[in-house]
């Protein structure tokens, strides 16, 4: 088990800001989506406000278990960070699911293009994540160098 690093107030004070920062931008994305996913398939069943319950507590979840993750690989502690994503990346699937099991049969290029949306917007976290992770480690490393 790798010991815990210990961090400035400075840096606990900016990664408790950016995590805040963070759930703010996913609960009010929730609403958002909502008003998208149901103007695009409200006519096919989808009840807007079980989708918007079933997103805004995975946008809880996200808003807590995303910056952990990122925060946990950046200092290095792998096996932490996986677990965190794991639950973040279900967090991320379950509204999506509810659409294909909350509407009546949606037509094929609907199906497609919501497809495509989850791929493309699980492509940008994965990316978005990764170059948080580089940037924090740099900044980690300079900081660490900085003070030897």
């Amino acid at each position: 088990m790798r010991p815990r690093l210990l961090h400035s107030k400075e840096t606990l004070r900016r990664r408790r800001r950016l995590s805040n920062t963070w759930a703010g931008v996913v609960v009010a994305w929730s609403f958002i989506r909502t008003l998208l996913v149901w103007a695009a398939v409200g006519d096919y069943g989808l009840n807007p406000w079980i989708y918007l319950a079933i997103d805004l507590s995975s946008a809880v979840v996200d808003a807590i278990t995303t910056p952990r993750m990122v925060l946990n690989f950046i200092d290095e502690r792998y096996r932490v960070a996986a677990g965190w994503g794991l639950i973040a990346l279900v967090a991320f699937i379950v509204p999506d699911l509810y659409i294909f099991l909350g509407t009546r049969t949606l037509p094929t290029k609907l199906i497609v293009l919501i497809c495509v949306i989850i791929g493309s917007t699980l492509t940008v976290g994965v990316i978005s994540v990764t170059r948080k992770v580089n940037k924090g480690r740099l900044e980690r490393k300079a900081a660490a160098a900085a003070s030897d």
